[in-house]
Parts: structure tokens; sequence; C-alpha cells
């Protein structure tokens, strides 16, 4: 893998398609299905993510707001580690969240 440098903030925000909900992204990496990707997802006050399954593993890092799952609350700072094959319950957010995701590749 070469080195790859994204600067986020000169990059726009496009309209949420990966998974479904409400929000905007920044893909920051796309190595391909099943290969790896990097996303920004900034979801709105009282936005949403609806329940979906991923196949991988997926990281989230919460960089600002916070947002709620599974009865709990995931606020700035907060990492979070959702094991390849888990079913992921309804995101929501009553102020607003931005959060980096991270897909890791099958193995």
């Amino acid at each position: 893998m070469e080195q790859h440098v994204t600067y986020t903030p000169e990059m726009p925000w496009e309209a949420l398609t990966e998974f479904p909900g409400e929000g905007e992204i920044k893909r920051l990496r796309d190595q391909g299905t099943g290969r790896g990707m990097t996303i920004m997802v900034r979801l709105p006050a009282h936005g949403h993510i609806t329940p979906h399954a991923h196949t991988a593993a997926v990281q989230h890092y919460v960089l600002e707001g916070e947002y709620e799952s599974e009865g709990k609350v995931y606020g700035a700072g907060t990492h979070r580690l959702l094991p390849g094959g888990a079913d992921v319950a309804d995101i929501t957010t009553q102020g607003g969240t931005t959060i980096l995701m991270i897909y890791d590749p099958l193995h």
C-alpha cells in the first residue's frame, strides 16, 4: 500500500449513500469492496442511521457531539469497535455528531 494524505477541511461533504440514514460523508479512503474504507460521517441534530449489518469489522471514533445506540451514549473522544458480522442497531443523535468510521478488510 502506498502513502495517502487527505486534507479534510478542503473536502466537500457529500450525501450519505453507504448505509441507510440521514447525513453526509467525507470519503478519506476507499480501497474497493471488501478492501477497506475510512469515512467521516456527519449527522444533523435529530439525525439517525437505521439498523443494518456489516460483513467486516467497523470502528467508530466520535469526533464531535454524541450519538446513542442500544441505550448507550457515545460522546466525543469515544472509540467503539463493532466486530465483523455484527448487526448495527439504530444510531440517533439529539444535537448532531461527526463520527470517523474505519472499515477493516476481511481476512
